[in-house]
């Protein structure tokens, strides 16, 4: 019975977390709606409070009360890492500056509670091995602890991982990313693209010349690895960063250019420096280079005569329409007449 109950209080704890969440970071200040919340948070982790303590005074410790124990312990840890992050997430917003260090403390609070979390599932995993092996061996209890494992130990350690592993690939991106500071920051007169807000200490400034916070940004690499405004690749390599297209978060766009490019082909060349023959309607070279051009160009010349063109594909290649050959002969006749 008593471990059904602490069963039904984990439950509503895991609808009353999210609702707590919402309230804190969508920054309502309407005390009506945090109240019952709030009750219902300070109800979860007095209760299992006083089931142990009454538990531990009328029963002598065995396997039972151990596991009945371990999920109010695990209970009120729950309720005090919701009330730690509700707490940061209302500090922040009642602060008029952006506080870059929320997620981290954030992440510090969530991780060492899961941790801990995940220590008691351990825990509970042996103490149900204990009491099936030498107590009260049944079929139910193993596929309750094949369950318990899977879900409590494994998934909550796979999850874990990858948001660790997540994290540290998007603190690595941010950190490869350039600083602006000081007079750059303040000569930007923009605002980050993912807040609205402007930059009071820094900014990072991606390959593709926009601006953001770094924790905005952070947050966005979470989700993928790409620039918020123009949607280029955040963590390039510096080959590639260097040739990049840039513009700032207003949309202006420019192009690297270097020498070679910005320099135009000279005449009679194309783009890569090659001389061109331009070609007459009736399939004579034109210009200097029919007359004295390298030998090459007049072999280049008599393969261009030698090629035969149909009607319909003479016309595309000179931009016009073909030559319908009723029209001429009606030209034909009207002169002869």
């Amino acid at each position: 019975m008593c471990l059904l109950l602490t069963a039904i209080l984990h439950f509503i704890h895991g609808m009353a977390d999210p609702v707590l969440m919402s309230l804190s970071a969508s920054h309502v200040s309407s005390f009506r709606r945090h109240f019952p919340v709030l009750l219902v948070s300070v109800a979860l982790f007095v209760l299992p409070v006083v089931l142990s303590f009454t538990l531990w005074h009328h029963y002598a410790l065995n396997t039972w009360l151990f596991a009945v124990t371990a999920f109010c312990v695990e209970l009120c840890l729950k309720v005090v890492v919701s009330l730690t992050v509700y707490g940061l997430f209302m500090v922040d917003g009642f602060s008029n500056i952006l506080w870059e260090k929320l997620d981290d403390y954030v992440y510090y609070v969530r991780s060492t509670g899961n941790i801990i979390e995940f220590l008691f599932g351990v825990i509970m995993f042996g103490n149900g091995a204990y009491t099936m092996m030498f107590e009260l061996g049944s079929k139910i209890r193993a596929c309750m602890m094949c369950l318990h494992a899977y879900f409590n130990i494994y998934l909550q350690a796979k999850n874990g991982w990858k948001t660790f592993i997540n994290r540290r690939t998007a603190v690595k991106k941010i950190n490869s990313l350039p600083e602006v500071r000081g007079d750059q920051l303040r000569n930007i007169e923009d605002v980050c693209a993912i807040c609205y807000q402007e930059f009071a200490s820094s900014a990072r400034l991606t390959p593709c010349h926009h601006y953001f916070h770094a924790l905005c940004l952070r947050k966005w690499l979470y989700i993928q690895d790409t620039c918020p405004m123009c949607h280029q690749r955040v963590y390039v390599e510096d080959e590639g960063r260097d040739r990049a297209a840039f513009s700032n978060n207003n949309g202006g766009y420019a192009a690297p250019q270097d020498g070679a490019a910005a320099d135009p082909p000279a005449q009679g060349e194309n783009q890569h420096g090659q001389p061109v023959a331009e070609l007459l309607p009736n399939g004579a070279a034109g210009g200097t280079h029919a007359a004295g051009g390298p030998p090459g160009l007049d072999e280049l010349v008599e393969d261009n005569d030698s090629i035969e063109y149909d009607e319909d594909e003479w016309g595309t290649q000179n931009g016009s329409t073909p030559i319908e050959e009723e029209y001429i002969n009606d030209d034909t006749d009207s002169t002869e007449d």
